[in-house]
C-alpha cells in the first residue's frame, strides 16, 4: 500500500510494504534542513501509522548525505528519539549511491552510527538497494 505524501510529490515519496513490515521513503532531489526535517517526520508518522514500523529504507541517492546540520540534527534531535517511540530495535538501511563513501569515512556519520547501536537503532549504509532488502530482512 502506497503512502502518498502530497506535500512533498517533487521532493519525496513513501510507501509502505505490508507483507514486509517495511516503510520506503525516497528522496527525488537534493532537500533543503526543513525539507529533510519534515520528510523524516513523515516517515516517522507513517512508522506509527503501521503499528510503529521499525524498519526503513531510505533511499538517499539523489540527496547530499553529507550536510553538517544534517547530521548534528538527526544524531543529536531526531534520531535518539526513535527505538523510545518505536520501540528497539529501530533499523534504517540506508540505499546510496555506488561511489558515495562520505556514508562510511564521514567521522559524524560514523558517530550517528555508533550513538544509534547505543541507543537501540541500527544503521547501515548499502549501495544495492537489494542487498538493503536482504538486511532488513534478517533484523529483528
Amino acid at each position: 500500500m502506497n503512502l502518498p505524501v502530497a506535500r512533498y510529490p517533487d521532493s519525496f515519496t513513501l510507501a509502505y510494504l505490508p507483507d514486509e513490515r517495511l516503510l520506503i521513503g525516497r528522496w527525488l532531489r537534493p532537500v533543503t534542513l526543513a525539507e529533510l526535517q519534515a520528510h523524516y517526520q513523515e516517515t516517522l508518522h507513517a512508522a506509527l501509522a503501521h503499528d510503529n514500523c521499525r524498519h526503513w529504507l531510505l533511499d538517499v541517492r539523489r540527496r547530499a548525505i553529507n550536510d553538517p546540520e544534517a547530521k548534528r540534527w538527526f544524531g543529536e534531535e531526531f534520531g535518539p528519539t526513535l527505538p523510545g517511540v518505536l520501540g528497539k530495535p529501530v533499523v534504517i538501511a540506508y540505499f546510496a549511491r555506488v561511489g558515495q563513501e562520505t556514508a562510511t569515512t564521514d567521522p559524524v556519520l560514523r558517530e550517528n552510527i555508533r550513538q544509534g547501536e547505543q541507543q537501540g537503532a541500527r544503521y547501515h549504509y548499502f549501495d544495492q538497494e537489494g542487498a538493503a532488502m536482504a538486511w532488513l530482512a534478517e533484523q529483528p
